[in-house]
């Protein structure tokens, strides 16, 4: 970025958190060093010996802070953000570790803001296709841009206004919903969400795990297995816990919101614990999570239940 475009330009600076990172957070970096005024990497407390590549030479000049713990994606995020802010962003990128951006994206969703009237309020850019996959919008303002109430974080572009007036992400939900929770939040004080049009992102959905209901094999008219998106046990628990707070959060205020939620959640749900793997584990975290959202439990998990939870694939 030369000097004049500089002046021009509005200040960019991406945030990525990581957590046992690997090479694929180098191929991230690579795609945004050009598109942004700086990239500041959190690593989330990664254990011994897990986040070696983040001294490797791609990335010298890069800044790094390192959490001595593990606090959660929204604890990175907004260590990240805070950084950011205190450097002058105009807007931060939030992206995740597995997401490589397109050499356009970042101009792309500034183009969303700049043509976006006043009226529009507009606190997030995110991005219009996850691996090829479209978003489908709500509804659009007049100056075109689609709408979305909800999207995934990683690809967020939001405006340090957002930031200021509505805060960060809820550092109490750890992992899972954090966007949810955020999306949510801001429409409440008037901003709104646009697709930025034409973006696309390489974004790792999670593990596929054979679609094994009952433990019968089911398959494709091709003979393959059938797949769905796993997430172990701990993961499982997360979902289950913070979907449950945000439900009584919005039940008065969001009532159409929270029975679609539902509907959305029940499925993915059933199939995990008829699914497996570890099916008993699967319907204890669901049950245990959904317990700890009624009563607001909220953090990180305690290290007892994370062991009962945990096993070879968490």
């Amino acid at each position: 970025m030369t000097e004049i475009e500089r002046r021009t330009r509005p200040i960019v600076i991406a945030v990525i958190p990581t957590f046992r990172p690997d090479d694929g957070v180098l191929r991230g970096v690579e795609s945004l060093r050009s598109q942004v005024e700086a990239v500041i990497i959190v690593d989330d407390g990664s254990p011994a010996g897990t986040a070696e590549i983040l001294d490797s030479p791609p990335l010298a000049g890069i800044e790094i802070i390192r959490s001595s713990t593990n606090l959660g994606i929204a604890a990175a995020l907004n260590t990240g953000i805070r950084r950011a802010l205190e450097r002058g962003a105009d807007f931060v990128l939030t992206v995740d570790q597995d997401t490589q951006l397109p050499g356009h994206y970042v101009a792309d969703c500034v183009t969303a803001f700049r043509i976006a009237s006043p009226e529009t309020q507009l606190g997030i850019v995110c991005t219009d296709r996850v691996n090829g996959q479209p978003s489908i919008p709500e509804r659009y303002t007049p100056e075109g841009l689609g709408l979305v109430r909800e999207a995934i974080q990683s690809g967020f572009l939001i405006s340090a206004e957002c930031l200021t007036e509505c805060g960060l992400f809820d550092e109490r939900l750890f992992i899972d919903c954090v966007d949810t929770e955020y999306c949510l939040r801001i429409a409440r004080s008037g901003y709104r969400i646009a697709v930025g049009p034409g973006t696309d992102i390489s974004h790792s959905l999670g593990e596929q795990a054979p679609l094994r209901p009952f433990g019968i094999t089911r398959r494709l008219p091709d003979g393959r297995p059938e797949t769905y998106e796993y997430h172990g046990p701990t993961r499982r628990y997360f979902i289950a816990r913070n979907n449950v707070d945000l439900y009584l959060r919005y039940a008065r205020i969001r009532p159409r919101w929270v029975i679609s939620a539902v509907k959305r959640e029940l499925s993915p749900t059933f199939t995990t614990i008829v699914s497996g793997p570890r099916r008993g584990r699967q319907l204890l975290a669901t049950i245990v999570g959904a317990v700890h959202g009624l009563i607001r439990k909220r953090g990180p998990m305690s290290p007892g239940l994370r062991a009962l939870l945990s096993g070879s694939r968490n």
